[in-house]
C-alpha cells in the first residue's frame, strides 16, 4: 500500500508543477523569463524573413557602394552548365555548403523589372537544358524561378540591390 502512495503522491506532485507553469500572467513586464537562444545566422541578403524582404526591397535607395563589393570576382567559377542573362556579372559566390554553392550576379534594372530579368535568367538556364518547375513572385521585392536538370536544381531570385542595379541568385544544389 506504501508503494500506491509513493506513485499517487508523485503523480500529483508532477500534476501540480505542469499546472504552475500554466499559470497566470503574474508578470508585468511581459516577457516569459525564458532565455531567447541563439539562431544560426544565414548569409546576408537572403531573403527568407519579412525583415530581410523589406530591406532588399528598399535596396533601390541605397548607393550602390553601400552594398559592398558588386565589381569583385567570385571565389568559385560560374559553372559552364549554367547561363546568364545578357548584362549580368558574377561577382561573388558562397559555399560549397555540402553539394549546395550560391553565385551572385548583377544587372542593371529598377524593382518594377524584377519579373522580366526572373524570366531571362531562366530562359537563359532553359536553354542550357535546365526545366521549369515553378516561379513566383512578390510585387516589387523579389521574384524566383525554381529549375532542375538531370544533375540537379537552381533557384533563381531576383531582389534590388542598390539604385539602378539588380542582384540575381543562383542557388545550385
Amino acid at each position: 500500500m506504501l508503494t500506491i502512495t509513493k506513485a499517487a503522491l508523485l503523480t500529483a506532485l508532477v500534476l501540480a508543477l505542469g499546472v504552475a507553469g500554466c499559470g497566470g500572467d503574474d508578470d508585468q513586464g511581459g516577457g516569459s523569463g525564458a532565455a531567447p537562444t541563439a539562431t544560426p545566422s544565414k548569409p546576408a541578403g537572403d531573403g527568407d524573413s519579412e525583415a530581410e524582404r523589406e530591406a532588399e526591397a528598399s535596396g533601390k535607395e541605397k548607393r550602390c557602394d553601400e552594398v559592398g563589393d558588386i565589381s569583385g570576382k567570385p571565389k568559385r567559377r560560374f559553372p559552364k552548365t549554367l547561363a546568364l542573362p545578357s548584362g549580368a556579372r558574377v561577382y561573388e559566390s558562397e559555399g560549397p555548403f555540402g553539394r549546395t554553392v550560391r553565385y551572385f550576379a548583377v544587372t542593371s534594372g529598377e524593382p518594377g523589372e524584377l519579373p522580366a530579368v526572373r524570366d531571362r535568367a531562366a530562359a537563359a538556364l532553359k536553354a542550357k537544358g535546365y526545366k521549369l518547375l515553378d516561379s513566383d513572385q512578390e510585387e516589387g521585392a523579389e521574384a524566383e524561378a525554381h529549375l532542375s536538370r538531370a544533375k540537379g536544381t537552381v533557384d533563381v531570385q531576383v531582389i534590388n540591390l542598390c539604385e539602378g542595379k539588380l542582384r540575381i541568385r543562383y542557388t545550385v544544389s
